[in-house]
Order: C-alpha cells, then structure tokens, then sequence
C-alpha cells in the first residue's frame, strides 16, 4: 500500500454539498408564509404532472444537493446517493448487510489461498450507457483513471495497491488485482461506494479530456454515456433537482415493478420536507428533527425506518490559536453538554461516542475513555492552557441540519458559565464544504466545525485515517483542524500493517484512547441511528449501516396499497 498524499484537484468531497438551494430557499420560506404550496409552484406543478403521468416517479427530497457527479472525486453521501443511479462497482453489499456481498460488474470472483490475488469476471453482455462494452480492459482503465487523477476518496484503493501494473486485463472477461501480500479487507474495500465504481474513462478521456484531468470537470456536472448502472442521469440543476430515467439495456431488466424515473429535489428546509411527505409530493426524505420524526411515526401514511450505523457526530477542533493544546481542547471536552444532546436535542434516541468510532464498526474499543460534563473540570484545564476569561471561539454549522445548531447553543451556555464566548456560524453547504476541505490555514479557520463521519468500508482504521493522521488536512481528507499526533500516526501505521488480528485490535485501542483523553482532535459527542421516512407504499427501502443515505433505487417499487 502507498502512504503518499492524494493530489487534489477539487474542494469538492464528501457527504456535504456544493451549494445551498436558492430556488428550493425561496421555495421553503414561501411554504412556510403559506403564499404558496408545492402543488402551485412551478417546481411541484411539474412533480405533480409526473404522478399524474405515472405511479413509477420516485421523488426524494434531500437537505443538500448533489455536489459532484464524478464517482472517482465525490465523497459526499448527497453525491454517491445520486451516482449510484448511474453507476455500479465490481461487487457491492447486500441490502443492508456489512459482510454479505453480490456480484455488479462483476458476475463472480475469487482470491488465491492467502488472500493475495483477487480474480473478477465481469459480467458477459454488461454495456455503458452509450452502448460501448464493459470487459476487462475498461474496468481496468477506469481503476488507471482512478488511480491517477489521486482524488477524494483515492485512499480506498490505495491503500491495496501501490503501482497500476498490479491491476492486470489478462483477457476479456476477467480483471485480476495482484496485491502483493494477504488482505482480507480488500473484498469489503472494492465494494465501497466511496470510489471504485466503474465509469466510461475511455469516453471521458477522449471526448471530454481539459488539460490531462481525465474529463473531471466535465464528469463533476455531467454523466451522458458514463455509467453502466440501472438508470441514466438526464438533468442536474446544482442546488435544485437530479433527474434520472430508466437505463433500458440494463443487466438486470426491468421486468416486475420498479420505477422508471428519478427525482432527487434540495429542500433546504426540515419543515418543508416533511410537509411534502405528508402531502405526498415527496416520497423519501431523510435528516428531520427528532421532534417531526416523532410526530410522523403517529402518521399512518408514514413509515419510519430507524437502525444505528456507522455514523458518528462530532465538533472538529481546529488545532491552532486557543485550542492549540491538548488541555484547551481537553477543556473543550468537558464542557460539552452531552446529557442536554442526548436527552434534549435527540429525544434520547442517540447514544454517546467513545473516541469517534461506532459500536458496530470493525475495531471498536469499549474500553474507551468517556466524557461527562464536568465545568469546574474544564475551568481548571483552561487556566492550564492559558486561555483567558472572554476569550471568543467560533463553531460553524451548516444550514439545513438542525440538531449541531441547537447543540451549539447549549454548548454556548455552558461556555459561557466558563466566561468563554461561543459564536455559531451558519454557513450554506457550498461555504462549509470549503472551510472543512479547502487549502485555508488552520489560523483562517473557525474554532470549532460541525461535521460526521462513516467509513467507506467496515474498518476502524478507514473510518479515522482520513480524520486524524498527519497527512488528511484540509483537500487530502476530512481532518478539518489539522490535527497532528506522531504517536497516532506510527499506531494508525502499525493496525494498516498488522499481520493478525491481536495487533490490529491493539493498535486501533491506543489510537482510540488518544484521541479521546489525551489529545482530542473533536469533541465526539453521538452515535446517530439513520432515520429515514417514506410513504407507506413504497417498497425496498433499507438501511445499509455503511452505505448510510444511499438508496438501491432499481429494487424499489411502488405498492397499489
């Protein structure tokens, strides 16, 4: 495996969006006044017109829009929920299995007896949406596109595979990846969401090639002929509606009931969304308040699908100025209101993290330090740290997602017991999407940040690394304070190498303790169980604990009930 820093070429990453919704905006704040309502607007005139055409649209009103297209850059779960549309892997899990897997692109594979050579046969007949065959010999420029554009979500492929002669096309129908050495993760790695899904690269490099990138740009926005997956993605307004048709040269056909267009719609607003789910001019949406979840479960015409996953929820400490010591962010730690969170803001319905790693994840150490609120705690550790009464941190959330707003405000009061000050800044999902990603300078950003994480496949050690080691700062990862350990880094090291399982539980317990007593990057204050509210009739929908927000749309249905 390579260690080497991913080249960025785009801001754009993971599970937030490029934009807020102007339109959807406007759209909200006119429902909200009562001056209009989705069946007047434009937007919801049109919608409606589809179900008056057809019971076989699905429309899904999401907090964020889709931010990239591309399925070798995009890492944010808004993105592959819209990709996955158009685009398969080799393999991938099954419904709502973390260790069962089934054959995409792939029809079978095998590896050798220690797990070194892992042989895939693509599927026979399998073709692009612009016609163009799926053999072999694509598949592996798509992982050579992959590879060399080092974008994003990169690192679950490199972390196998050091050199593109390792990925072989030996004939037609049969693609082999020669890893060097034992790894028995790498069958959960290549069926992530998160990166090797198979795109068109022969198309992308010779029609929409700019400068050497691939066609990058262009796929960012655009997927005509790209994909291979169950549908087409026919129109893209960033901040406002993805469109997907039917793909009818599918692999799988499309006998039986499924629908045949997509609609993915931004709704900024909590409120808004639930409404067009009780109207029924929505019918998925996802991230409510705790309160409207409550509420719809009495809904008859609602059904609430709950199940805990691999998400954790956390504020990132930007590793500079105030919190530059590990006492501060300590400090930090201690005045967190934890028991107002669970109880207050979640209904009770969340669970508190230990070191940022789910319970249900690969690795998970119990045995981790836990925080309580403790302020007399935390006053002592800020004095160490020198940070001075009246001191003004900042903490930025993003608009649309209410719970780390109102968590925010009760943190606020407990600093304010400390005499520290706490400013909450909202920010649309372009402008926090920037701050977490871009190239700024710790200095330049705010204190605290908002942010989730899950990993891209059932592993503790893919679940941190982007967040805590040295090297993820800023546009290479998700390590939005530039949290630096050295002794992180060389166990981070020793679990990614650990030749049996003792040394990889070892190493990923110390790493997990670290980062939650002793040098903190964020204060991790929830597990979150993904909730997701449907109308009754719609069928196939579940909940895949690593591919949280993503929906198989091509096994979904709507009932005549």
């Amino acid at each position: 495996m390579t260690t080497r820093k991913p080249e960025q070429q785009s801001p754009i990453n993971r599970r937030t969006l490029i934009k807020s919704a102007g339109a959807a905006s406007a759209l909200a704040a006119s429902f909200q006044s009562g001056a209009v309502s989705a069946a007047t607007s434009p937007a919801g005139r049109a919608i409606l017109d589809l179900y008056q055409e057809s019971d076989d649209v699905l429309v899904v009103a999401v907090d964020g829009s889709p931010s990239d297209l591309d399925p070798h850059s995009a890492y944010d779960y808004r993105s592959v929920m819209s990709i996955l549309g158009a685009y398969e892997g080799l393999i991938g899990l099954v419904e709502d299995k973390t260790d069962e897997f089934e054959g995409l692109v792939a029809e079978s594979w095998e590896a050798n007896d220690d797990l070194s050579i892992w042989t895939f046969n693509i599927r026979p007949g399998i073709v692009f949406h612009d016609g163009t065959p799926v053999d072999a010999e694509a598949v592996r420029l798509n992982f050579e596109r992959f590879l060399t554009m080092g974008l994003g979500p990169v690192g679950v492929l490199t972390r196998f595979v050091e050199d593109l002669t390792q990925i072989t096309a030996p004939d037609a129908s049969t693609l082999v990846f020669d890893l060097g050495k034992p790894q028995p993760l790498f069958e959960s790695a290549i069926a992530s969401t998160y990166g090797p899904l198979i795109v068109n690269a022969a198309l992308l490099r010779d029609q929409h090639d700019t400068d050497g990138d691939w066609g990058h740009f262009w796929a960012q926005t655009n997927a005509t002929g790209c994909g291979s997956g169950p549908y087409r993605i026919v129109r893209f307004d960033p901040g406002d509606e993805l469109e997907m048709e039917a793909f009818e040269d599918y692999w799988r056909g499309w006998e039986g009931p499924h629908f045949r267009r997509i609609i993915i719609r931004t709704v900024t607003e909590n409120e808004t969304r639930r409404q067009l789910l009780e109207r029924g001019e929505a019918d998925i949406v996802d991230s409510l308040t705790y309160e409207a979840i409550a509420e719809l479960e009495q809904n008859p015409d609602i059904t609430t699908l709950t199940q805990f996953v691999t998400r954790n929820d956390y504020f990132a400490f930007a590793v500079a100025g105030p919190l530059e010591s590990p006492e501060a962010r300590q400090a930090m730690c201690y005045a967190f209101p934890y028991e107002e969170t669970i109880q207050g803001v979640y209904n009770g319905r969340v669970r508190q993290s230990r070191g940022g790693v789910g319970e249900v994840i690969r690795g998970f150490n119990p045995a981790t330090y836990q925080y309580q609120t403790d302020l007399e705690k935390a006053r002592e550790l800020f004095a160490a740290a020198g940070v001075a009464a009246g001191t003004t941190l900042t903490l930025a959330v993003e608009t649309g997602i209410e719970q780390p707003k109102i968590i925010g405000q009760l943190y606020q009061a407990n600093l304010a017991q400390l005499d520290i000050n706490l400013e909450i800044l909202q920010l649309d999902t372009g402008a926090m999407t920037s701050t977490v990603y871009g190239d700024a300078p710790v200095e330049e950003r705010p204190n605290m940040m908002a942010w989730f994480w899950w990993p891209d496949y059932n592993d503790s050690w893919n679940h941190l690394y982007p967040q805590i080691t040295c090297e993820s700062g800023g546009s290479a990862g998700s390590n939005a304070g530039f949290y630096c350990n050295e002794e992180v880094d060389r166990l981070m090291l020793v679990a990614r190498d650990a030749v049996d399982e003792e040394t990889y539980l070892d190493a990923m317990a110390q790493v997990q303790q670290i980062i939650s007593e002793q040098d903190p990057p964020a204060v991790y204050y929830a597990e979150i169980p993904w909730n997701v509210q449907f109308r009754r009739q719609i069928q196939g929908v579940f909940v895949n604990p690593i591919n949280i927000g993503t929906y198989n749309f091509w096994s979904m249905s709507r009932s005549a009930e």
